[in-house]
């Protein structure tokens, strides 16, 4: 059975990644239903690469749309693209690269660096993830938005590489004739990153819309991998519900064309749509009010919250991170079907000698688990420690007197002798201990 670890569903669809939706669809078109299932675990961690989505078949992970569309077609000796001749495949994996590159761009500046925007997708990984990685994982994709925008954003936006906008004026210093000038410089600049966004989606929206033409797919009738990433990236622009909805209104402006393809496709590739609290509870099989599936007819498995597990990983991983130690190679590089068939043994191995560290790792984890919390309990005092027997008192009072209950009577003894510690410090009170006596006890020197 195989296993297609994604980021969770969101906004009616079966995942907030374009990459996790563009494999769900090449796997609804390829795989029979019964032969792999959908966790939407929204854990990167769980693969060797730290990359979603996922697909696990036994010990074997691969990871990214690329890396499971290949090992798919080495697995099962065929593929979606099949039907296409050699000038097609060719046309396929320009066009996917450009997918990726330019539509990945478009939905960072949409989704991660437009204002109001992320402050949704926070409330949106807050369902997915545990304590503290929502707190960690949207400001890390963040970055990554930033990174592969670079250049892109106008310096004046508050989604540039500063983070933040420029502060205003404090009222004190306004002036009457000031303040309408401050809103005015506001509203340009407003005006002009509405601009740039509309600039940078025509260009790609229209490159789409003329690639698929009046097909129904766009190389004819027959749908290819190439159809399954315009639609994994598309329909997060056409369906993500966003405050600042700039994107969706582009392309339902004046790329309808692009929205008709999209929501036509959509019940076949991506379900009919999913209930996002039915799912992450465990319910993806339940009927909603309209009659349909709340899974969206997707092969959902239940989402175990092992929340311990996950934030021990997190921590570690993160540690590992700073000293250098994890490694972040990815699969899915692109390159030529035979080549990659090539270099297949070459990732099983690596991906065996990561799975080892893994191992290693989470053993290592629950070992220091267990003693921090041993530990705990013996500071709280959960677990008392005692020490019986007549070791105890010949430890404190050196050598003991005879045996039975006058032993016992002289060592008690014994240790009334000590006094304070100011008497064994020899700072004062009692004094300090000469020779031992007749009677067996310390003699106190005044």
């Amino acid at each position: 059975m195989l296993e297609l670890h994604i980021w969770g569903p969101s906004f009616t669809l079966p995942s907030i990644s374009p990459q996790s939706l563009s494999t769900i669809a090449y796997l609804r078109l390829t795989q029979p239903p019964t032969t792999w299932t959908l966790i939407p675990s929204s854990n990167p961690l769980l693969s060797p690469s730290r990359e979603l989505p996922a697909l696990r078949d036994g010990a074997t992970w691969v990871s990214g749309f690329r890396g499971v569309i290949e090992y798919l077609y080495c697995k099962n000796d065929s593929g979606l693209d099949d039907a296409l001749d050699g000038a097609q495949r060719a046309e396929a994996f320009a066009f996917g690269r450009y997918i990726e590159s330019e539509g990945g761009r478009l939905l960072d500046l949409s989704m991660y660096l437009t204002d109001g925007n992320f402050d949704v997708l926070r409330g949106v990984f807050a369902k997915l993830l545990p304590v503290p990685a929502r707190y960690y994982f949207p400001g890390v994709l963040r970055r990554e938005a930033r990174r592969r925008c670079d250049g892109l954003i106008p310096v004046t936006s508050s989604a540039s590489a500063s983070g933040a906008a420029k502060p205003l004026p404090q009222p004190t210093a306004m002036t009457a004739t000031a303040l309408p000038g401050a809103k005015e410089q506001i509203s340009a600049k407003g005006a002009a990153e509405r601009i740039k966004q509309v600039a940078v989606a025509t260009g790609f929206l229209q490159t789409i819309q003329s690639l698929l033409g009046e097909g129904r797919f766009i190389f004819g009738d027959k749908p290819s991998s190439l159809d399954c990433l315009a639609v994994g990236y598309l329909s997060l622009g056409l369906y993500a519900e966003l405050p600042n909805g700039w994107l969706r209104e582009e392309m339902v402006a004046r790329h309808g064309r692009l929205c008709s393809y999209v929501n036509e496709v959509r019940g076949r590739m991506l379900g009919d749509g999913v209930d996002v609290t039915a799912v992450m509870s465990g319910q993806a099989t339940m009927t909603t009010p309209s009659g349909k599936l709340a899974g969206g007819g997707l092969p959902w498995e239940t989402v175990e919250r092992k929340d311990v597990p996950w934030v021990t990983g997190l921590l570690l991983n993160r540690a590992m991170e700073i000293v250098g130690i994890t490694c972040t190679e990815r699969y899915g590089d692109g390159g030529d079907r035979e080549e990659k068939t090539e270099q297949m043994e070459g990732r099983r191995i690596e991906a065996r000698r990561l799975q080892r560290w893994e191992t290693a790792r989470n053993v290592a984890a629950v070992v220091g688990c267990v003693g921090a919390f041993i530990g705990y309990c013996v500071w709280s005092g959960s677990i008392a420690m005692e020490f019986g027997g007549k070791g105890k008192y010949e430890v404190a009072g050196g050598m003991g007197g005879g045996e039975g209950d006058d032993d016992v009577e002289n060592k008690m003894g014994l240790l009334e002798g000590f006094g304070s510690a100011e008497s064994i410090l020899g700072l004062g009170g009692r004094g300090t201990f000469g020779p031992r006596g007749e009677d067996g006890r310390d003699e106190v020197i005044e």
